[in-house]
């Protein structure tokens, strides 16, 4: 009994003294690669700058980016273009395996269901 009072208390102690720590806590890293220059991308950028040290690349230049120093990827993009009078398909990123998505990776939208078709995960549009 008088042990487990002593470990209560010592566990109590140390959640004390980190709680009270004045040091931040580290930021998460996150790289967007998105439409580069439209609105949806500038708007992603925003939101997540609000919360996280966020870097955007261009979708298309994924597979040749240094993500080094990113704890996520946050992959996102339109399959299609309705800005134009004709409706045209935005062709997937090429280049990218898993050794690209190595890291904990979100796939959002059209573009990542693509990707996930490409790679034969199970959340694309073939397979989900």
């Amino acid at each position: 009994m008088r042990r487990r009072t002593w470990l209560s208390l010592a566990t109590t102690a140390v959640l004390l003294t980190s709680a009270c720590s004045t040091e931040p806590a580290p930021q998460l890293r996150v790289v967007y690669a998105g439409d580069a220059g439209t609105p949806h991308a500038k708007g992603y950028h925003a939101l997540l700058a609000e919360h996280f040290d966020v870097r955007s690349i261009p979708r298309n230049d994924l597979a040749k980016a240094d993500l080094s120093d990113a704890d996520v990827l946050i992959v996102d993009g339109q399959t299609i273009d309705r800005s134009e009078e004709r409706i045209r398909t935005i062709p997937g990123v090429e280049g990218v395996d898993l050794e690209t998505l190595s890291m904990p990776t979100v796939l959002i939208g059209g573009q990542g269901a693509r990707i996930s078709d490409d790679l034969n995960l199970l959340l694309g549009w073939r397979y989900g």
